[in-house]
């Protein structure tokens, strides 16, 4: 019998969302739903304060406050990168005095929110996650030298498969975040935490023990309750050294959202071969 070649998923059995705060919601829907072609939700967070964006099986949350972005990008799959383009080049006009831009770079899209967070648009098949829209990645700009320490947290502690590859020839962490989507966490000479506000999510088996190996090393953000903690601290599990520090939002199984299906305008299939 041939061994399947699917990646092992580890802890994280899902990659939920990014949450990213913008100072208003008629930009962010022009970007990612009118520019992007992703998707309202229409049954949850329909008021005027949050905003949650359905992207295939997993989602950006925009809730309305100052923006703060981080330094890394979001890597996000959509059918047709060409159309994108075309879509972003006529509402140009619209994105004035804006941090909106956009550049063709291969078979990719460069680009940046309004206000200023970068998104690199692939298509179908060029990343892991095989799904016509997703989040394919999360990219973290990390100080040289940090990243076998960062593989090893989260392979160690957490129990996601980890390992270091390099991205474009830097040292790169790549985190197993769940089926079709990867952390990245990249060397590079100006990387490192800096203040924002942003966060990432994540469904987990092992959910007590996983929190219990956190409070040992102190990583600890928020407490458990209502079925989620949420850690920031990224350390060395031998020296105890603070690698890099970012806001995971940790939703265990039992989580009401789980598994909660996600509205899209376009057909979402189980599997794309």
């Amino acid at each position: 019998m041939t061994a399947s070649r699917s990646p092992e998923v580890g802890t994280f059995v899902h990659f939920e969302h990014v949450n990213y705060r913008v100072p208003e919601h008629r930009l962010a829907h022009l970007y990612f739903c009118a520019g992007l072609g992703f998707t309202r939700d229409p049954t949850r967070m329909v008021g005027i304060d949050n905003m949650w964006v359905n992207a295939g099986r997993n989602q950006f949350h925009l809730p309305i406050g100052p923006a703060s972005p981080f330094r890394g990008e979001v890597g996000v799959i959509v059918p047709d990168v060409g159309e994108v383009e075309r879509r972003f080049a006529a509402d140009r006009p619209r994105y004035e005095g804006s941090l909106f831009s956009c550049t063709r770079e291969g078979g990719t899209l460069r680009t940046t929110t309004p206000w200023g967070h970068p998104v690199r648009v692939h298509p179908v098949g060029m990343l892991q996650n095989r799904f016509p829209q997703g989040i394919g990645y999360v990219e973290f700009w990390v100080a040289p030298g940090a990243a076998p320490g960062i593989a090893s947290f989260y392979r160690d502690v957490i129990g996601c498969p980890s390992e270091v590859e390099p991205v474009e020839g830097a040292p790169t962490a790549h985190v197993v975040a769940g089926p079709g989507t990867t952390f990245r966490f990249v060397e590079r000479p100006d990387g490192g935490a800096v203040p924002h506000q942003n966060h990432v999510a994540v469904y987990l088996s092992n959910y007590h023990a996983t929190y219990e190996k956190l409070s040992r090393l102190g990583c600890i953000m928020e407490p458990d309750a209502d079925e989620q903690f949420r850690f920031h601290h990224i350390k060395d599990p031998r020296s105890g050294e603070l690698l890099y520090s970012f806001e995971h939002e940790m939703r265990s199984l039992h989580h009401p959202d789980f598994g909660k299906p996600l509205v899209n305008r376009i057909e979402m299939p189980w599997r794309i071969d």
